[in-house]
């Protein structure tokens, strides 16, 4: 009789030690499987972001070499940012023949509808602010401590804050992708709100892009044109001749040897350039999140 009492006792802390282990065992297996899913989530969340980053930068290709009239100078901003001061036909040709035809003030060089420095320029999405202060470059740490080196280890890069992107950039092409593939590009207002606003500043699911200029004699250097004669156009001379009305800080020198032929002064080395690379970035969203962003050179 005794013996039968102790067995139906080992018996019931058999049962609850198992139960125990049981309990551990799917608490341990829910948890395994939520991380897998969140895990899973995340890398499906990060291969879509680069797709959407890859299709814009397919797409800002696509409309520079088609002259795509993406610029429309019309948007809910408190000014209109006014058509460019050449070529003539400004209001009828695209982004690539306005940028084209006066290459040494490509773009806005502040986030302002007010200044000069935020109205003037042949390109909206064109980010020609100084390097010093851009919030996305790829330089030299050594002359730019803001930028990207990519010449460092990666561990030493400075690397941005991509949900403040939008709210430095001057201006920029935000674009809806739907997931038909359906594309909607708009350019939106100033000032970007901080934090960005989706759907207003941001897109839901799509990206943001803009251009900017490259060196074309390292690949990975942006570069910043200085933007020469805003105001006289230089009464139609096809290349500078003069620094215009701002001569007093124009950092390229008259007496150098390319002065004569060049088309921009490269604000960093104060050296006449007769040309310069485009530039292209993208950040991709999805859900209103930036995950990845993409430079690469399409011109």
């Amino acid at each position: 009789m005794n013996n039968m009492k102790h067995e139906k006792g080992y018996v019931l802390v058999t049962s609850l030690v198992m139960l125990g282990l049981l309990t551990m065992f799917s608490v341990a297996m829910y948890f395994v499987g939520r991380s897998a899913t969140q895990t899973s989530d995340s890398a499906q969340r990060s291969t879509e972001a680069y797709y959407y980053a890859e299709t814009a930068i397919h797409y800002i290709t696509w409309a520079l070499r088609n002259d795509a009239e993406i610029d429309s100078f019309q948007y809910s901003g408190s000014a209109l940012f006014g058509e460019p001061p050449t070529p003539a036909t400004m209001a009828t040709v695209g982004d690539y023949t306005e940028l084209a035809s006066y290459m040494w003030n490509p773009g806005p060089t502040a986030i302002s509808d007010a200044t000069d420095a935020g109205t003037n320029g042949q390109v909206m999405y064109f980010d020609n602010s100084p390097m010093g202060n851009r919030y996305i470059c790829m330089q030299d740490a050594a002359t730019y401590s803001n930028c990207i080196d990519v010449t460092l280890a990666p561990a030493n890069r400075v690397q941005p804050v991509m949900y403040n992107i939008s709210v430095n950039l001057p201006r920029y092409i935000k674009l809806e992708i739907s997931s038909s593939g359906v594309i909607t590009p708009s350019i939106p207002s100033l000032p970007h709100q901080n934090p960005p606003v989706v759907g207003t500043d941001i897109p839901n699911n799509g990206a943001v892009v803009w251009i900017t200029a490259g060196d074309t004699t390292n690949a990975n250097r942006d570069i910043e044109i200085y933007p020469l004669d805003p105001s006289s156009v230089y009464a139609g001379v096809s290349s500078p001749s003069v620094c215009g009305d701002k001569s007093s800080s124009c950092p390229c020198d008259a007496s150098d040897a390319g002065y004569s032929t060049a088309q921009s002064c490269d604000a960093n080395t104060g050296a006449w350039i007769g040309s310069y690379s485009i530039v292209a970035y993208a950040i991709g969203y999805v859900d209103g999140r930036p995950t990845h962003m993409i430079r690469a050179v399409i011109m």
